[in-house]
């Protein structure tokens, strides 16, 4: 191997000519689920992984060590803000780099294909354009940290459904013009680290062992020179995953390569070269991140260091700026101080708001104040009153804070005790909540032949009536209450790992409880599914049982009586996860039934959706005014309170097309059949496949409204014409036409000299976000890449160019489009 052939530097080259064969190979699968083996005889330490890509979990997943949470990946795209995201994703570097952690495991850069995709929060938008530009912005800020990002999941994980086994099926040009662009650009623009290989096939070949894309496409045109790195457990081969252009196994130290590897190489069905190829690019990878330290025992992990979280003021200013104000009839936002004494904040959303989507992304979150403590703390803030209107998620609410006890020590939260078969404790532990996930790091104990996990607490009940106890875990459950088994259960694991942690089978419990009673809660865990999975996660929830008829009178009666009604809405806990896709966009429970039912009793109702994806919203022109908040991060309650009270604008436009009928869709369902995804529908996702079918959305993609008004003034490309394989500038001016100082995301749209109909109509070329004061113009310089006025010839296997006249469009969505102007392409 010479570094003149590969592109790896020199340095890295020779120090792999210092290893020998049975070190290289033992670099390439994880020393365990999170962190790679050191070699001393190099100086290089151990480099340690790290989920994403909305906060660092780092090595530890406890309340001793919470983590900044932030908004999902579609949430910070609908900010439309590159330097923003580039702004926030240098703080996670940050914090990333104060945890220990050298590798980052994200951004997720597929595209939102269906508005059901379970892991649809995760990524940025439907549009290639929009997604390619938020992931550079977030990969060059984790990497200006020092910290390496991670371009996820390449490609074709856009669902689900077996994730693991389906093959998508998908021509050369949409894969080019629609699903590749991200990463592609990650690669030349951001120079991202690392790429993941996902665990589905596209067109026959699985991702681990994709010699067309990973070294064909990814390595070889595109000059890719970082770490291709598998998803978990995603690797199932030996030889064709080393030949393929796979790099790394994750997790380890068990795993296809290993000593199979070994023995392929000695058998000469591996080259040795393609090993040292593997091994240099880690080298690589540990020179960026400071890995290669001269360290000389190869096994201590860098330590963490003092931190502080993500300043709160940007996490604010972030999650405010994502909210996209779908509506605002009559003007009731901001809201009037003076007019707005009392507040009712209602829905099953306000009392426990999903933040987080579940899965790998899944932090402890740093705590911050909840919506009603944010609202009435605030300046002028109303009185708050908190009504659940009705039930929806599958699991029992958490308890109140303080309302559990360690029985040992008295202390808020609960005792974790793991017990051998005759009963003894083998080791014990305090934490703060009735959750716990025990992940790498699990105590030896959990092995031991016939151990148990036993959670024990002290509850006190806040009303007289009947409660419900749910204890949550894959395997042997018993509940006990005050010493007298109640229940047990012994639950079967789901089909995928992630969904077994994210949404574990939940064993419910009746008990009678008076306002006061403090009673004793054991539960009793076997997990007997610990070798399968690698983790032991456990939930208990307790909460006074009420029926959905006596929520909505309460919810309803509340409004009435308020000033304005803020009811939050949105997906139940577990119900937006990796591991599994949606099968509904419609509201869980009755929350449909509490919108409408709050909205006749009170005509100033605000409604807050709190999804990752699309919902149905059938009561949208009931109310007063409509926010689509995401899964916001820790600074929902008080990015809530700044835009409901005008201290910040509402500053997103959609990433996303917002159906009125699931049927409307372009792609609803993503349902392998026979092991195959075939996508059917081409280039015609999102608003793409809404423009060319006529069909007209709830709110399109691009919509979104702020406090202040906009008139769009001039449209100027920089020339009537523009080369073939060139960059076109346009200049937007817009003005300011409200009475405060406001921010306007321009979008440009180029429509093609062409009306074919298995191509979109007009494409998003380019965006950006500008900022002015009332009566003031701004100018909005903008790039159409030349890649725009290009398609993929999948008969040359390359790009090609249409001459012709095209039409630029600006405006302030896809359908919102102000001004219009033509150049051609020669």
């Amino acid at each position: 191997m010479s570094s003149a052939t590969t592109g790896i530097p020199g340095e890295e080259t020779s120090l792999v000519a210092r290893l020998d064969l049975e070190q290289k190979v033992r670099l390439l699968t994880g020393r365990d689920s999170w962190v790679l083996y050191g070699v001393g005889a190099v100086g290089l330490r151990p480099m340690v992984l790290s989920d994403g890509p909305a906060g660092v979990r780092g090595t530890r997943f406890d309340r001793d060590d919470p983590s900044s949470s932030l908004p999902c990946g579609v949430g910070l795209a609908a900010t439309w803000d590159e330097r923003l995201v580039q702004e926030v994703a240098l703080a996670l570097g940050r914090e990333a780099r104060a945890k220990g952690v050298d590798v980052l495991l994200g951004p997720t850069v597929n595209i939102v294909r269906t508005p059901l995709a379970g892991r649809g929060f995760e990524c940025f938008s439907e549009d290639p354009l929009l997604t390619t530009r938020m992931a550079v912005a977030y990969v060059r800020g984790v990497q200006q940290a020092g910290v390496a990002a991670t371009a996820k999941h390449f490609v074709g994980n856009d669902s689900e459904t077996d994730r693991r086994t389906y093959d998508a099926r998908i021509t050369d040009q949409v894969l080019r013009e629609l699903y590749l662009p991200p990463f592609e650009a990650c690669v030349a623009e951001a120079d991202v680290a690392l790429v993941m290989a996902a665990y589905n096939s596209v067109n026959g070949a699985t991702m681990t062992a994709n010699k067309t894309l990973l070294r064909g496409l990814l390595k070889g045109e595109w000059g890719f020179r970082g770490v291709v790195v598998s998803d978990w457990s995603a690797t199932n081969t030996t030889v064709p995953s080393a030949l393929g252009g796979l790099d790394l196994v994750m997790p380890g130290p068990r795993g296809p390569w290993g000593d199979q590897l070994l023995a392929a190489v000695r058998a000469g069905r591996v080259p040795e070269a393609e090993i040292d190829d593997k091994v240099a690019r880690l080298l690589v990878l540990a020179e960026r991140v400071g890995a290669l330290d001269g360290s000389v025992d190869g096994e201590a992990v860098a330590p963490p260091t003092p931190r502080a979280p993500i300043d709160p003021a940007l996490l604010r200013e972030v999650t405010a700026r994502s909210f996209v104000m779908l509506a605002n009839h009559g003007g009731l936002l901001p809201l009037d101080a003076g007019a707005t004494r009392k507040l009712a904040l209602i829905g099953p959303n306000a009392v426990d708001p999903q933040t987080q989507g579940g899965g790998s992304v899944r932090v402890l979150a740093v705590a911050r104040p909840g919506l009603a403590e944010a609202l009435s703390s605030a300046p002028g803030g109303p009185a708050v009153s908190v009504h659940q209107g009705c039930l929806t998620s599958a699991t029992i609410r958490l308890p109140a804070a303080g309302s559990l006890r360690d029985p040992v020590s008295g202390d808020p939260g609960v005792r974790l005790e793991i017990r051998s078969a005759d009963g003894a404790i083998v080791h014990e532990v305090a934490i703060p909540s009735s959750v716990v996930t025990w992940w790498d790091g699990l105590p030896e104990a959990v092995d031991i032949p016939g151990s148990q996990v036993v959670m024990r607490t002290r509850y006190r009940a806040e009303v007289d009536g009947p409660h419900v106890l749910g204890a949550a875990a894959v395997g042997l459950v018993r509940v006990a209450v005050d010493g007298s088994q109640l229940a047990e259960a012994r639950t079967l694991p789901p089909r995928d790992v992630v969904e077994a942690l994210s949404r574990p089978p939940e064993l419910r419990v009746p008990v009678q409880l008076r306002a006061g009673q403090e009673v004793e809660v054991r539960v009793e865990h076997r997990p007997d599914v610990r070798g399968r999975y690698g983790f032991v996660t456990m939930r208990l929830g307790i909460a006074p049982q009420k029926d959905d008829d006596t929520l909505l009178e309460e919810a309803v009666q509340a409004a009435a009586a308020a000033d304005v009604a803020v009811v939050v809405v949105g997906s139940a806990d577990g119900s937006e996860s990796e591991g599994y896709d949606r099968e509904t966009m419609v509201l869980p429970g009755r929350q449909d039934e509490l919108v409408r039912r709050v909205a006749a009793a009170n005509a100033r109702t605000v409604v807050v959706v709190n999804s990752g994806m699309p919902v149905l919203m059938p009561w949208v022109d009931d109310v007063a005014a409509v926010i689509q908040a995401w899964l916001p991060g820790q600074a929902f309650g008080e990015a809530l309170a700044d835009v409901l009270l005008g201290v910040i604008e509402p500053g997103g436009r959609l990433p996303v097309s917002l159906p009125r009928a699931e049927a409307d869709s372009p792609v609803l369902h993503a349902y392998p059949e026979a092991g195959e995804l075939p996508y059917s529908e081409g280039l015609l996702v999102g608003y793409r496949g809404y423009d060319r079918k006529g069909l007209e959305p709830l709110f399109c993609f691009g919509h979104g409204h702020g406090y202040t008004d906009w008139s769009y003034e001039s449209l100027a490309p920089e020339a009537g014409t523009v080369a073939a394989g060139q960059d076109l500038a346009v200049v937007v001016t817009v003005r300011n036409t409200g009475g405060r100082s406001g921010r306007e995301v321009v979008q440009l749209y180029l429509e093609g000299p062409d009306d074919e109909p298995e191509r979109p109509l007009r494409l998003l070329a380019a965006f950006a976000s500008v900022a002015a004061g009332p009566g003031d113009p701004v100018e909005a310089r903008l790039t159409v890449p030349a890649r725009s006025f290009a398609r993929f010839d999948e008969g040359l296997s390359q790009w090609a160019w249409r001459p012709g006249t095209y039409s630029l469009h600006a405006g302030r969505s896809s359908r919102d489009l102000r001004l219009s102007a033509e150049v051609v392409l020669r």
